[in-house]
Formats: C-alpha cells, sequence, structure tokens
C-alpha cells in the first residue's frame, strides 16, 4: 500500500529559455524548414545533429533523406521518474517535411498535422530535449511547426505505510513509556 500526494505539480517550461538553431521565430515558439535560414544536415560542426547532440546515422535513419532544418533545445534537470514533459503542437507542411522531438538522444517524429505531445521520463537525471522541423527530399518550400502549453507534470510523491506505521508505533510507545515513567516518579 502507498500514499499518494492529493495533487500533481505543474511546471510551465518556457520556450523563450530554449537556444535555437536555424530559422526560428524569436519568442521560440515557430519553427520553419526550408532553404533559408536554416542549417544542414549529416553532420558535423554546424549540422543540426551537432546541436542537438544526436547521432547523425540515428537521425538519419528515423526521418531518411532529411536535407535542412532547425530546432531549440533545452536541458531539463532534477527530472524524477515518472514527471511527463508535454507540449501541444501544430504542423503544416506542403510537402514530404517531418517536425521531431529528440529526448535523450531518442529522435521521435510526430505525425499528423497536430496534437499534443507527451514523454514520460522512466528515470531520475538530466535530459537534453529538442524539438525541430526539417526538409525532406528536398530543400524547397516551408514547413512551420508552432509550439504551445510546455510544460512537465511531476508525479505525485508515493511513500510507503510501513515505515509511517512502524513511526506511529514507536511514537505511541514513546508516550506510554513517559507517562509509566512520569506515574512512577510520582509514587
Amino acid at each position: 500500500m502507498a500514499i499518494s500526494a492529493p495533487a500533481y505539480s505543474i511546471t510551465l517550461v518556457n520556450l523563450n529559455t530554449f537556444n535555437s538553431i536555424g530559422d526560428v521565430s524569436s519568442n521560440k515558439t515557430v519553427i520553419y524548414s526550408g532553404l533559408l535560414n536554416t542549417v544542414i544536415t549529416g553532420g558535423g560542426t554546424d549540422s543540426l545533429e551537432a546541436f542537438l547532440s544526436i547521432d547523425p546515422n540515428n537521425f538519419s535513419n528515423a526521418i531518411p533523406d532529411n536535407q535542412y532544418g532547425s530546432a531549440i533545445k533545452s536541458t531539463f534537470t532534477n527530472i524524477n521518474s515518472g514527471d511527463v514533459f508535454s507540449f501541444n503542437w501544430d504542423f503544416t507542411s506542403t510537402d514530404q517535411d517531418q517536425a521531431f522531438v529528440t529526448i535523450a538522444n531518442n529522435i521521435q517524429p510526430l505525425t499528423g498535422n497536430n496534437g499534443t505531445y507527451n514523454y514520460a521520463f522512466t528515470s531520475p537525471g538530466s535530459y537534453n530535449v529538442g524539438i525541430g522541423v526539417v526538409d525532406v527530399n528536398d530543400s524547397t518550400g516551408q514547413s512551420t511547426l508552432t509550439l504551445s502549453n510546455a510544460q512537465i507534470q511531476a508525479v505525485p510523491w508515493e511513500t510507503d505505510t510501513l515505515p509511517i506505521l512502524g513511526s506511529t508505533i514507536l511514537f505511541g510507545i514513546g508516550v506510554w513509556a513517559k507517562r509509566k515513567y512520569t506515574d512512577n516518579s510520582k509514587s
């Protein structure tokens, strides 16, 4: 049996604090693909993969034929097992461009035109988190990824009842012993 906190803690994530590369709006909530102001993919010092600290081969396998892109990134610290990172997203594209999320060097394509992204952290620690968009098969046209409502929802804390029960029993014994000692002193 476990006792849980009555409410979840929600921390809003300020996208303005993220670092950016490529064609990204000043408030970091709109990310663009296309040839204008974007960066190359495929590895190398100034590549999208280097910025996101991800393996170029893994990126190419997750999103084949990616050409140019833009992204934002941040490091989340003090993450607990079970915490959930989420945000709403809207993706507008006229071709096969792809939006994606990277967490702890894993690349996760966003599918569809919009939705809510959720990621539950499986272990405590610090995590590199990136969000971006890339041109696929060409470098023409512009795609737009719009982000909103980014947050981290902490899991409620849980504790085993055994330590609580044990502490309560010990407290009771202490009170009983004090009363007995006090009663014996008076006699």
